[in-house]
């Protein structure tokens, strides 16, 4: 997977104002501008802890809304898992992510999606969950029913045909659609959850022209490629971002050239890697003179064609008279704009959420103990022995981290508690509810020690443990929730004295 920074530095080099990507046809206005998410998965906003976090619903809905203040008339539409990041729900995440799904359809309609194609794990719910999302959306939900289904839309002149693409559907079934599309529309655009081989399966259907992927499960965009005559498109996941594609159309049935600087910046990157490889190897066959001179000035050729080709990359795009495309990956860090109003109502589901949390699963208890299980006792039962120790702990993140949720009204929303108490559904340890009176609240002592009861009441007999393992840290610290985590260098900085150096 490519390195995030760099892509982000790709998408800021594209050039956004105000959510506008820069033109790419001097004063041409598009035909019209498609803004693109796939694989959605039910995010309303990312984990906080990150260094960055990208994506968020009221970031996505001020980039629209920006976009729309545009020039161009816009269309919005979604691909792939849309509602729900898994097919099976365990039952007792069932009614939080009812309720999320709820809210993100929603605000969702509030945004004037054209289409979604939902995907499986939406698709897998229970019809009556499916129903009740379905009646709280404004926007057509494609091929529920059969493997494929056509949507025609007007974009202020544009005739688009929009066709909804189940994963590993017969390319009869979407023929026929495809070719009605392209009989009395502009611009035909497949969307479609599934593998590569399927996208590009749509993509030499006669008459489609844009294919949407989702379920590529990707945290990095995916530059335009060809299928076809068709281009495939993709935007990340969980709403990190979007990609906008801004369509001249100047021939209607004309294929359509792709001329973004994300692809020529992708293609650019490629040739880098094989000038760089051929040439290690031209200069160990010069070297090794066991290569026959034919076959080794071939190669030198093949070598000088793709600098050729590298140096071209480094002028303007080539100007066309034809039907063209401009893509651009937009991402959305934690600095991008936010919709107030689509705020409001986020910070109003976390109300709701944590409300109906701490009713629903106010009898809800740990596991109890077994044979050899040791119970929790909470961090300040080790001060009396440790008091230095427990003091540094104090002042660190982990010592108020569930401070950091009661303050988001999230402290019994089963996506982050987790993490921010001690002993979390482990036998004689906390639930969502239940943290023994507020003595499991944080990630305490014995998050990193174990469970210490044994210790505390017999503490010349029974040790604890003393070097905290990765494999310990990495079930909060992963790279969804803390993606600059490194073992080595976070022990550094919690050995210190008083905790693992002698006090001062």
């Amino acid at each position: 997977m490519r390195c995030f920074l760099t892509v982000l530095a790709l998408s800021l080099s594209l050039g956004c104002s105000r959510g506008q990507p820069t033109g790419r046809r001097g004063s041409d206005v598009p035909t019209v501008r498609i803004a693109l998410v796939t694989d959605l998965k039910g995010y309303l906003e990312p984990c906080g802890c990150t260094s960055d976090p990208l994506g968020g619903i009221d970031r996505l809905a001020a980039q629209i809304r920006a976009l729309r203040d545009g020039p161009a008339p816009v269309v919005f539409v979604i691909a792939g898992d849309t509602f729900f990041d898994t097919a099976t729900i365990e039952p007792v995440r069932v009614d939080q992510a009812g309720r999320n799904a709820k809210t993100l359809a929603g605000i969702l309609s509030g945004l004037d999606v054209a289409a979604v194609l939902p995907g499986p794990s939406d698709r897998a719910q229970p019809s009556d969950t499916l129903e009740a999302l379905k009646a709280a959306s404004d926007f057509p939900w494609l091929a529920m029913e059969g493997d494929a289904e056509l949507l025609r839309v007007k974009v202020g002149s544009l005739r688009l045909a929009v066709v909804g693409v189940r994963p590993g559907a017969d390319r009869d079934a979407v023929k026929p659609l495809a070719a009605s599309a392209d009989a009395d529309s502009d611009l035909t655009m497949a969307l479609v959850d599934g593998s590569r081989r399927d996208a590009n399966r749509l993509g030499a259907i006669e008459g489609v022209d844009l294919v949407v992927q989702g379920g590529l499960d990707e945290d990095d965009p995916v530059a335009p490629r060809e299928a076809g005559r068709a281009w495939l498109l993709h935007a990340s996941r969980q709403g990190q971002g979007l990609t906008v594609v801004d369509v001249y159309q100047k021939k209607t049935g004309a294929p359509f050239v792709d001329r973004s600087d994300w692809s020529r910046a992708e293609r650019a990157r490629l040739l880098d890697s094989q000038l760089a490889d051929l040439g290690q190897k031209i200069s160990a066959w010069e070297k090794s003179g066991d290569v026959d001179a034919a076959d080794l000035e071939s190669q030198r050729a093949r070598l000088a064609a793709l600098r050729g080709e590298r140096q071209a990359l480094n002028g303007p795009a080539p100007s066309t008279d034809g039907n063209a495309l401009y893509v651009t990956w937009i991402p959305l860090p934690k600095n991008a704009p936010k919709d107030s109003t689509v705020e409001a109502l986020m910070r109003k589901h976390d109300k709701v959420v944590n409300d109906a949390n701490r009713v629903a699963f106010a009898n809800r208890k740990p596991p109890p103990l077994g044979p050899g299980d040791v119970a929790y006792v909470g961090s300040a039962a080790c001060s009396g022995c440790h008091q230095p120790a427990y003091a540094w702990w104090s002042t660190t993140a982990h010592g108020h981290a569930y401070r950091t949720l009661q303050e988001q009204n999230k402290e019994y929303n089963l996506d982050c508690v987790g993490c921010h108490v001690t002993g979390y559904e482990r036998p004689g340890g906390s639930t969502v509810t239940h943290n023994r009176d507020l003595a499991l609240v944080n990630v305490g002592c014995e998050s990193c020690h174990g469970p210490g009861a044994a210790h505390a009441e017999n503490p010349e007999e029974v040790g604890i443990l003393r070097d905290t393992p990765a494999s310990t840290c990495v079930q909060c610290h992963n790279a969804q929730h803390s993606d600059l985590f490194d073992y080595e260098s976070y022990k550094k900085t919690m050995i210190v004295p008083g905790h693992g150096l002698p006090p001062r």
